[in-house]
Parts: C-alpha cells; sequence; structure tokens
C-alpha cells in the first residue's frame, strides 16, 4: 500500500471531508477521490460514506484507521532510520505515560544525547494500551510503564518504586492543621482529583480507601492534575518525583497520616529487539532513575 493513499485517508479522517482534504494535501479534490478509490480497492471495502454533512467512517474505515496511523508512524520511523545515516549510527524511540514523562523522560533525554550523540532519538507519550501496542509493532523500542504488560513478546523489568503522596493546597491544608477534629477523608472526597495512574495504582488506593466514591475532577495527564490543585485547591495523589519542587515550595502540602501508596514503575522492550545500542540505552535508565 502506498503512504500516500494512507495519509489522504487519514487527512479526510480529520477534516471530515474530501474538499478539506484536497486543500490541505495541496491537491485536486479529484486526486483525493481517486486515492481513496484506490485504497478501497486495494482492501475490498468502502471507508467513506459521502453526504451533504461531508463523509463519515463505514465500519470497515473504523476498522482500518489504527493499522492506518500504525502503517504511517512505522514508515516514518523507517524513513528517518534510513535518511539519518550516516550523521546518525541507530535511531531509537522511547515512549512513557505522560506522568513521568518530567520524572523520567525529561532526566534521561539529556544523558542520552550526551552519552550517544551518534544516535537519533524521539521521545513519544501515551496510555499503556497506545505503547504496548506501539511496541509489539515496532513503533517505539523502549516504554516507561505503570503496569507491567503480560504479552509473551515484550521484556519487562521493575524500574524503580515511586512513592505516591496526597497532597492538597496550603489553605486546605490550614483548614486540616487548626480543626483536629476534622479528618482529610471528610473533606478529600469532596474536592478530590482523580488522576489514572493504572491498575496496580487502583488496587492499592482501593485498599486504603475501601468505600467508593466519585472525584470531583479526572484528568488523564498528572502535571495537570498538580496545576489544577495548586491553582484552584483540591486533593490528589501524585508521585513524589512529580510533587517535589511544589512541596519545597510551599505550593502544595503533603497530607499528614494519609498513607503513602508505593507503585512500581516498569520498563519494556521487545525480546527481539536486542541491539547494542539499545542495551546500553536502557542501562541509561537504569542510571537516572538511581538518583530519584
Amino acid at each position: 500500500m502506498d503512504v500516500t493513499l494512507a495519509k489522504t485517508f487519514l487527512a479526510i479522517v480529520e477534516v471530515g471531508n474530501f474538499r478539506e482534504a484536497s486543500e490541505r494535501m495541496c491537491v485536486t479534490q479529484s486526486t483525493v477521490s481517486a486515492r481513496i478509490k484506490s485504497l478501497e480497492e486495494q482492501l475490498g471495502k468502502t471507508l467513506f460514506v459521502r453526504n451533504k454533512s461531508g463523509a463519515t467512517l463505514t465500519q470497515a474505515g473504523n476498522n482500518f484507521l489504527e493499522y492506518a496511523v500504525s502503517f504511517i508512524q512505522i514508515w516514518e520511523k523507517a524513513l528517518i532510520k534510513v535518511s539519518s545515516e550516516p550523521a546518525y549510527q541507530d535511531y531509537i524511540c522511547v515512549g512513557a505515560r505522560p506522568g513521568l514523562w518530567g520524572p523520567i523522560i525529561m532526566k534521561w533525554l539529556p544523558w542520552a544525547k550526551l552519552e550517544f550523540p551518534h544516535i537519533a532519538l524521539k521521545a513519544d507519550f501515551g496510555t499503556a494500551d497506545d505503547l504496548i501496542r506501539k511496541l509489539e509493532e515496532g513503533i517505539i523500542d523502549i516504554a516507561i510503564l505503570l503496569s507491567a504488560p503480560t504479552m509473551p513478546g515484550i521484556k519487562v523489568e521493575q524500574l524503580y518504586m515511586e512513592h505516591f503522596y496526597l497532597v492538597t493546597d496550603p489553605d486546605s491544608a490550614g483548614i486540616l492543621k487548626s480543626n483536629p477534629d476534622i479528618s482529610y477523608r471528610e473533606i478529600m472526597e469532596k474536592n478530590y482529583i482523580d488522576v489514572d495512574w493504572g491498575g496496580e495504582f487502583r488496587i492499592s488506593r482501593k485498599h486504603y480507601f475501601p468505600g467508593s466514591f466519585v472525584p470531583s475532577l479526572s484528568v488523564s495527564v498528572g502535571i495537570y492534575g498538580v496545576s489544577y490543585i495548586v491553582e484552584n485547591g483540591g486533593f490528589g495523589y501524585f508521585p513524589n518525583s512529580m510533587i517535589r519542587e511544589y512541596v519545597n515550595s510551599y505550593d502544595l502540602v503533603i497530607v499528614e497520616d494519609a498513607p503513602v501508596i508505593q507503585q512500581p514503575v516498569y520498563l519494556a522492550c521487545c525480546k527481539d529487539n536486542q541491539g547494542e545500542h539499545l542495551q546500553a540505552l536502557l542501562d541509561g535508565f537504569r542510571t537516572v532513575v538511581s538518583g530519584l
């Protein structure tokens, strides 16, 4: 399949019609139509339903969407790896959960660039499922995760043990300190900012907080939850490596007597991908986290 066909398909999905897709790709609308017709003939399925409001995906189109994205990502990785020679000896892509970006990736990248200037690097982020899929498909080489995948083709090791603390804003901390009869649990549940730190974390939190409650706000990226509490108040569990500076500057306060939840952080790569450069970069992660 021509990568141009996949890019045209994704352009239509993004803008919702053939006309705007043609403008974005700087080709005529008839060219876009011809490309989609060719793609549909290769797949043997209709991918779009066209109407006055634009173009919507058929079930076959929805099924193809994930593979189109992966196809382009693999193509771009191959293109970079081939075109980087002889300037670079290798090309390595690493992915992490957004909540682990600052604590780990931003410390590892300067180390990797300094120690291996002959290797081109790409850093990505995504959900656990997305990162595992990209590992399996060869789109990324290394993943940093909060849950250990159990796929047979993926090699996993515990990188380090992260500690999650319940934190709040200084005003709420002051209320708790001046009113010892009030438990943090009483006010936490009314203003708890939830972050999905993975299945293992949820089990641990459920152990300490067996009663069910609906969070007042849920965010997908941990640092956004931190920013919200700093600006607006609230409670939330966050990794020590993320909140340390905020606690030191008194923008956040660790809630006394609240349980500390320990969560393993995992390093994952494909078992078949055991190149010399990859192994050295994996060692770099082990070196970096030793200082956390």
